[in-house]
């Protein structure tokens, strides 16, 4: 018990280093998160995991906490810098989600543990790799889910557009997830079996070389069926949250989203922006208050042929929303199913969730949009949306294809500050790229507002906090990758079957031998 702790903790800050050096080094941090996965699983396995399951359980919530406190602190600044909350109240929540997310890696390790086959090579290559995987789906999935850090998000947006990320319109973020396990194990299984030094540094150098060899020859960007080309604007407004509902700034904040949108000609000259986004809750006031101005602006576009997707709270007898609704050349509304706990509801008494609201907690009351919503409309594009932390999850996305032909993404991640949360959020959007066989237009009203290929590709980007709009032309693409078909349901049948059910199998045959 005593080493499991310290070697889960460790491994643990290792695989938060790997989230947190941005945007360069990413082939240095993707070493340093495969060296702290090999750690996790040297804990789930060998002998002295099998006689004290409860110690590789307990180092494995180590890595959890460690991992997630360090790769999360963002939120600490969200409650405290931005918002002003109490230390106390910030540090608590980011110790608590630490907790939570450490338990599901605790009952992952004592499961792995107990279970893990005889044979070595079994537990590291099949086995164990599985037990993660689903212990990332797990959390990703039960009470709303929490996918942020998980294997997926490292591995596939390093090696965008190169090889290893074929796999993600496979079998999506987790059999990306499940790859960077197994070679983790394979790792371990060097270190542990090799003769000699020697042939131990030789195995890990062609082990890891080849792997990041691999990653380094690139995938033609190549597009599927097309229907044609969408010309759009992203407009980044780069106002501070400190600022964005401070009454003397609604107007100014207006005028600047203007500006930037109708300002100035698109590069290269004709044709002009067909859509044009904003951010996530760009104009700071609800629907209802501001309808002349929405209704102005909808004639002015109509006139135009330009749509306008924008983000806007509103509100109907079932609530409030977090929306994104088109004006002029275009169609449509979305509100945003996926709400965030603790910052668009809460999902604990009303006397504590006063309290909660009394402390300055970064957090509104919103009721989540229906399931099934159909895609916007720009002109004749079909756009699927997703608006912020919608985009950490596949699962959902994948259900916009095929109907959708670009997918839409609206943020506002200023409550992260300058912080690698940006960076992390951007990584798990441009997963969704790659798993839908589609373009994403990512717009945020801080940062980072960027436009990424069907490969994970940042075709290009805006710098953070800065105001400015990113002009792109993208295909409108049709088809059906695999994961939209099946999602990640392969993947985890597979895990299961693996993880759950072989050594299940295998330690009741040794029951049955051994009587």
């Amino acid at each position: 018990m005593n080493r499991t702790i310290p070697t889960g903790a460790l491994a643990g800050l290792l695989w938060a280093a790997a989230f947190c050096f941005y945007p360069e080094w990413t082939l240095v941090r993707w070493f340093i998160g495969v060296a702290g996965l090999t750690l996790l699983l040297s804990l789930w396995s060998g002998e002295r995991a099998a006689k004290s399951p409860r110690a590789a359980a307990a180092g494995s919530f180590a890595f959890g906490l460690c991992a997630f406190a360090a790769g999360c602190y963002w939120i600490y600044h969200s409650v405290r810098i931005v918002s002003g909350g109490p230390v106390a109240l910030a540090v608590a929540l980011v110790v608590l989600l630490a907790a939570v997310i450490g338990c599901w890696y605790a009952l992952g390790g004592y499961w792995a543990a107990r279970m893990q086959p005889k044979r070595s090579w079994m537990a590291l290559l099949v086995v164990l790799p599985c037990v993660l995987v689903l212990t990332e789906w797990l959390r990703g999935w039960v009470f709303t889910g929490f996918p942020w850090m998980s294997a997926g998000y490292l591995t596939a947006p390093v090696f965008a557009g190169r090889i290893p990320t074929m796999l993600a319109p496979l079998g999506g973020m987790y059999l990306v997830g499940l790859t960077t396990a197994l070679l983790a194990g394979a790792c371990l299984f060097v270190w542990r079996s090799a003769p000699s030094p020697v042939t131990r540094a030789v195995g890990l150098l062609l082990l890891l070389g080849g792997a990041a060899g691999l990653g380094q020859i690139s995938l033609p960007a190549q597009d599927g069926p097309s229907r044609g080309q969408l010309h759009a604007r992203l407009v980044q407004g780069g106002i501070p949250q400190e600022r964005k509902w401070l009454d003397e700034e609604f107007l100014p904040t207006l005028t600047r989203y203007e500006l930037l949108s109708f300002g100035q000609p698109m590069a290269g000259g004709p044709p002009g922006p067909a859509l044009i986004v904003w951010p996530e809750v760009a104009v700071p006031q609800t629907q209802d208050f501001v309808r002349d101005y929405l209704d102005e602006m909808d004639r002015l576009l109509r006139a135009r042929r330009i749509a306008l997707a924008l983000g806007i709270l509103t509100e109907t007898d079932a609530g409030r929303f977090n929306s994104l609704i088109v004006l002029g050349n275009g169609q449509g509304t979305y509100h945003k199913h996926h709400l965030v706990p603790f910052g668009e509801f809460f999902p604990v008494p009303d006397a504590i969730r006063d309290w909660l609201l009394s402390m300055n907690l970064p957090a509104s009351d919103l009721v989540p949009g229906p399931a099934g919503q159909a895609p916007i409309m720009a002109g004749e594009a079909v756009c699927g949306v997703s608006i912020c932390y919608e985009a950490a999850f596949g699962s959902e996305q994948r259900g916009w294809a095929p109907a959708a032909e670009v997918l839409i993404n609206v943020s506002n991640d200023g409550w992260f500050g300058d912080t690698v949360a940006l960076e992390q959020h951007l990584d798990m959007a441009r997963v969704r790229a790659m798993e839908t066989g589609r373009y994403l237009l990512r717009v945020t009203g801080t940062g980072i507002t960027a436009a990424v290929d069907p490969g994970g590709r940042i075709i290009d980007r805006l710098p953070k906090y800065e105001a400015g709009f990113l002009d792109v032309s993208v295909a409108r693409l049709t088809g059906t990758t695999p994961y939209v078909r099946y999602g990640e349901w392969p993947v985890v049948v597979l895990c299961l079957l693996l993880g759950i059910a072989l050594p299940v199998v295998l330690c009741h045959a040794r029951r049955v031998a051994s009587e």
